[in-house]
């Protein structure tokens, strides 16, 4: 009767042990896509910012002219 019931006990948590390794693999495959469509996008994201920052850079320096050739203008009326 012992015997019977440990196998029973026994074949229960083998099943149940596979039915969540199952569902724990699957939780893994749908991390690591969701971490590969994160890793994409923050790729993406760092284009764009190295793009904004080279723009950002440009304006600066026309910025910097502009306010040269203004500086020079306003001299040449003082003098």
């Amino acid at each position: 009767m012992k015997a019977t019931i440990f196998t029973g006990l026994t074949a229960i948590i083998l099943f149940t042990g596979c039915a969540s390794s199952n569902n724990l693999e699957q939780q893994v495959t749908t991390l690591s896509n969701k971490v590969d469509k994160l890793t994409t996008e923050v790729s993406k994201l760092k284009e764009q910012h190295q793009k904004t920052e080279s723009k950002l850079t440009q304006l600066q320096n026309a910025n910097k002219q502009t306010t040269q050739k203004l500086h020079n203008i306003s001299s040449s009326f003082k003098k």
